[in-house]
């Protein structure tokens, strides 16, 4: 099974992540509407994806063996941007392995601050593990026995993302969305997750969903409105409810407006898709450590501004994507440390679009 325009969309996301992270390092001012844009949907976009494409592979037998060869994919990139991609990055910033570099990754590592963008795997892997091991118990004889409710397959996907918005508004409202990394992707987008196992059980809805007309533009614009309007003053329980709110709707209004366009106009693949596509993993693990070697030299031969924003997300995207074709897939251990892929073919056949690059 794959889905082309799934994996040119997820393609596209990944250079939006690039962007951000170029923003946030350089911190570009007339770049923050557009860095705020991609914030508000980028990653609640790659949850949808990976959970409808879970739900598409999750095999009807015993599923450790499937999820055990998922989190072992994981795990690798993973590890590796935890112990030597994030590691040598902060290097770069302390200008060598010195005592302050000691201590900024044992502070990180304490506090979890060393995660910076790879919370997205850890989350992932918390998914992946929870979620099938809590519908298959939802779906078991014992748990009808146990508590008299017997709620229909395909809507047990459907009342666990209900419960998940629910959660999300009570984390919002006693502590805020903002957990300590890793474990605030657990609080924004567990409901994205359970969303994309929802919509695949629901092949109707799916189909509605790539063509959502005005309302759900609708709900995220009135969102915006209260949080820029100042309807709740900043701090309070039902400012914490607004902007999860605000990013759970925006996510879904453009994630689903991004699904029409890209199955209408990008679903048939070229080299070019394919050649982005195929790296996606590569370049996120490695994006932080390659944004941060460009700024020296690049602001040394005088670039700033737009020009600094610009170079720094096309030397990046022009650099980590060769690197994957031309060395990471071709030297088996490096592409088991940054993509997860065995080193020798196992018997277990997983589907193209649930390896981590397409997750």
């Amino acid at each position: 099974m794959r889905i082309t325009y799934l994996d040119h969309l997820r393609a596209i996301c990944m250079v939006f992540v690039v962007v951000l992270h170029a923003y946030y390092l350089i911190d570009y001012a007339p770049a923050a509407t557009f860095a705020v844009f991609i914030y508000n949907f980028c990653m609640g976009t790659f949850f949808i994806i990976s959970g409808y494409v879970m739900a598409a592979t999750l095999p009807d037998g015993p599923i450790w063996p499937h999820l055990r060869d998922r989190l072992r994919r994981l795990a690798w990139p993973l590890a590796t941007g935890l112990l030597l991609v994030n590691p040598l990055t902060l290097a770069l910033i302390h200008e060598g392995f010195t005592t302050a570099w000691a201590q900024d990754v044992l502070t990180r590592a304490v506090t979890g601050r060393l995660f910076v963008h790879l919370w997205f795997l850890f989350s992932l892997m918390g998914f992946i593990t929870a979620v099938p091991l809590i519908l298959r118990a939802l779906r078991s004889t014992a748990w009808g026995q146990l508590t008299g409710i017997n709620v229909p397959i395909p809507y047990i996907a459907t009342v666990i993302t209900l419960v998940a918005v629910v959660i999300q508004m009570l984390i919002a409202a006693t502590i805020g969305l903002d957990l300590p990394v890793p474990f605030d992707g657990f609080a924004k987008y567990a409901w994205a997750y359970v969303a994309g196992l929802a919509l695949y059980q629901h092949p109707k809805a799916w189909e509605a969903i790539h063509a959502p007309g005005p309302l759900p533009f609708a709900i995220a614009g009135l969102f915006w409105l209260a949080m820029i309007d100042g309807w709740a003053e900043q701090g309070t329980t039902l400012h914490h409810m607004l902007h999860a709110a605000r990013i759970a709707s925006s996510t879904a209004a453009i994630s689903f407006g991004l699904l029409w366009v890209f199955r209408r106009f990008f679903n048939t693949t070229n080299a070019i898709w394919s050649f982005i596509s195929a790296g996606a993993l590569t370049t996120y693990i490695l994006q932080w450590l390659v944004l941060h070697a460009l700024l020296t030299p690049l602001t040394a031969i005088g670039l700033e501004g737009g020009l600094l924003f610009s170079a720094l997300i096309i030397c990046t995207l022009a650099i980590k994507l060769p690197t994957h074709h031309l060395i990471v897939k071709r030297v088996p251990v490096l592409a088991l440390l940054l993509n997860g892929t065995p080193l020798s073919p196992r018997a277990v056949d997983t589907p193209a679009t649930s390896e981590p690059a397409q997750a």
